[in-house]
């Protein structure tokens, strides 16, 4: 089959045609064919529209669940990314890898919290991803959440025990960057939640030098004011 077919199969794949698929199936194409330098499959198409049938019938007629993209995306990063999470069960159901990760390590849950894709996240935590999996510069679920001002992601993650004080490679906690991104309500909800007030310490740059100032003036009870000291480093701010 050529150019022709493979077009027919992206078709079918990227509108939903699951009646054209599988008369594609039946005549024998290569269901696992890419496309362009990219190496997309149909599989990657289906999974990034959200279309869980064809997920499925390509799944169940030898598609590579894992396969990764140029870019090194898996169908269910994809999946995980847009919000689609019929389609990340039905990966994850015919065997997908819950921990496949980009070149630079996120993973699915990753990608799913930093969207706030509450729903995906939850479905990948109680299939048993890992709350604490990290990007090569070691920023978790819980950090992008908080840096994105997801809220209900946020909750989740730490009533599932995800660690409140893990920082990224940098030092910095899921508090700071919240402070640092102007989330009041993503900062109220780890502080209500235990997390580390006296951070503010450690934060160098002059907007979460401000937004600390404005909590440790709210939350005046709970943290220790005279020792809550420092001053930001303004050379350093880019």
């Amino acid at each position: 089959m050529g150019t022709s077919a493979s077009k027919q199969l992206f078709d079918s794949a990227g509108s939903n045609d699951v009646v054209k698929l599988r008369s594609l199936i039946k005549e024998g194409i290569d269901v696992n064919m890419t496309a362009g330098p990219e190496g997309i499959t149909a599989l990657h198409a289906a999974a990034e529209k959200g279309h869980q049938r064809t997920v499925a019938l390509l799944l169940e007629n030898g598609a590579e669940v894992d396969r990764k993209t140029a870019e090194g995306r898996a169908a269910l990063y994809i999946a995980a990314k847009r919000g689609h999470v019929e389609v990340v069960k039905s990966l994850l159901e015919h065997g997908g890898d819950i921990e496949t990760n980009r070149k630079n390590g996120r993973t699915a849950i990753v990608i799913a919290s930093k969207k706030g894709n509450v729903e995906v996240v939850k479905y990948l935590a109680g299939r048993g991803a890992n709350l604490e999996a990290c990007r090569n510069d070691r920023c978790t679920p819980l950090y992008y959440a908080a840096k994105k001002g997801h809220v209900e992601v946020a909750q989740f993650l730490i009533d599932s025990t995800a660690a409140l004080e893990a920082s990224s490679i940098d030092g910095t906690t899921p508090l700071m960057i919240a402070a640092q991104k102007g989330r009041p309500v993503m900062v109220e909800v780890l502080i209500d939640r235990g997390a580390n007030v006296e951070a503010c310490r450690k934060v160098r740059d002059a907007d979460s030098y401000v937004n600390m100032e404005r909590i440790s003036l709210k939350h005046h009870d709970r943290m220790d004011a005279p020792r809550c000291t420092w001053r930001p480093r303004w050379g350093s701010c880019g």
